[in-house]
């Protein structure tokens, strides 16, 4: 388990400086700095591209959102890396690594980890540190970002580097602030059906590790695990779960398997748990897709089909989409308005050269596009391979501004215009989705 960087980073409060006023920041700062940050760790960072984490986490988000009352709309990126870390920033940004998922047994602990983000964000501890208009170069985030998420000694160079060239900075909330996110994440936790000792569970587990004790002070900003996890047993003497977290399980076998959470060797790990349990659902699925990445299509076919679970048309679905059996495929997943279930239709079909079936059910799957800017891409080249170049380009501009690239969102969205006419309504729409794009932010070409 790496533990080298700390798994909450207040990383947007690294780069400002702290103030005594009861808000540094007005809630349309927040907002505009907020989008700031997110572009440069866009851009720095790399995003996840597994649908299932993707789509799945943020159902999970918007449960949560939804009982939240929260100041800001809030924007959940899934980072690729190995290291443990989730982070909020300014404007209802929140971060979270596959490594972090990876290391999540039960979708109530992943769950707390979000929802205690929520919490500081919902009580805008961030915003209280900050004094205006005293921000240093937000492209020294690009640098950190990149180094607390290498996970080795040239990574934590790097950040050390950050870090030293902003001497009076603070990294660390204050206890009160931790105590104030677990409690009203706890609360959110619950509401949304999770029980208020998520946040408490992965915090054994850390002690449990000793990795805390590895972490390098100027980065520690979760001291006090002992009495947090105290406060929110007492907090929380009956908590129960009432969602239904069964799938979770088989999102977590594509955080480690994907995501390489625990290094080389993964895949014989899970075959070999497969070959020890071979009834166990969660078992024959991780099996099966090792071998399906693998090329072995019989063996891992073979296996998916015998998997005993509610989710096996998906789970079958996917593996036959990877084998190229796509006639088959379809029938396993057209009958399911499941997004994930959408999501490989849309790839059977796309194979299958129904391009008409699979824009029209990619569609469908425009609301995740954010989350999973996948969809939108997709639908950007199916849709040029159509002919129809205007919604062509006008999906890729949207996938290239949703992963912060400003200069070729905008040069695609530029091309949409034209191909469908300057004076028509899809100009006009796009017209006002490039309004909001700040000006001079795509420093980097």
């Amino acid at each position: 388990m790496n533990l080298r960087h700390p798994f909450f980073i207040t990383l947007f409060l690294s780069l400002t400086l702290l103030t005594h006023s009861a808000y540094g920041l007005t809630i349309s700062e927040e907002k505009k700095y907020g989008k700031e940050v997110f572009t440069e760790i866009a851009r720095s960072a790399a995003i996840n591209n597994d649908p299932y984490l993707s789509i799945y986490v943020q159902e999970m988000k918007s449960r949560l959102e939804g009982v939240a009352d929260m100041p800001f709309p809030v924007v959940l990126t899934i980072i690729a890396s190995n290291t443990v870390d989730a982070f909020a920033t300014v404007g209802g940004y929140v971060f979270i690594t596959t490594g972090l998922i990876g290391e999540c047994e039960r979708e109530e602990e992943l769950a707390g980890v979000m929802a205690h983000e929520f919490g500081h964000i919902k009580k805008r501890h961030i915003a209280k540190r900050l004094e205006k208009q005293k921000f240093i170069n937000i492209g020294m985030l690009a640098t950190m970002v990149a180094g607390m998420l290498i996970g080795d000694q040239a990574g934590s160079a790097v950040a050390t580097a950050g870090t030293a060239s902003a001497q009076a900075l603070s990294l660390k909330y204050s206890r009160e602030d931790e105590d104030e996110a677990d409690k009203e994440g706890s609360i959110i936790a619950d509401r949304a059906g999770y029980g208020g000792l998520g946040i408490a569970d992965f915090l054994k587990k850390i002690r449990a590790t000793g990795g805390d004790k590895l972490l390098p002070q100027y980065l520690l900003t979760h001291p006090y695990h002992e009495s947090r996890i105290i406060a929110l047993e007492n907090m929380w003497p009956h908590s129960r779960v009432t969602v239904n977290t069964s799938f979770f399980p088989y999102v977590l076998v594509r955080a480690k398997l994907f995501g390489k959470v625990h290094g080389p060797g993964v895949d014989e790990v899970l075959v070999n748990r497969y070959l020890k349990a071979r009834d166990d659902p969660v078992n024959a699925y991780a099996a099966s897709l090792v071998f399906s990445q693998k090329g072995k299509a019989d063996d891992s076919i073979q296996i998916a089909s015998h998997i005993d679970s509610p989710y096996r048309p998906l789970l079958l679905g996917e593996i036959l989409v990877n084998a190229r059996r796509y006639d088959e495929a379809i029938e396993m997943l057209r009958n399911n308005k499941d997004p994930l279930y959408r999501y490989f239709l849309a790839r059977a079909y796309e194979g299958n050269g129904k391009r008409e079936m699979a824009v029209a059910t990619l569609k469908t799957l425009v609301p995740y596009g954010s989350a999973y800017p996948e969809i939108l891409y997709k639908l950007g080249m199916l849709c040029g391979r159509m002919g129809d170049e205007g919604q062509g380009y006008e999906y890729l501009g949207r996938y290239y501004l949703d992963l912060g690239r400003y200069d070729i969102a905008r040069s695609n969205l530029e091309k949409a215009m034209t191909k469908y006419g300057i004076n028509s309504y899809q100009a006009r729409e796009i017209m006002r989705l490039m309004s909001s794009m700040d000006e001079g932010k795509d420093t980097k070409k």
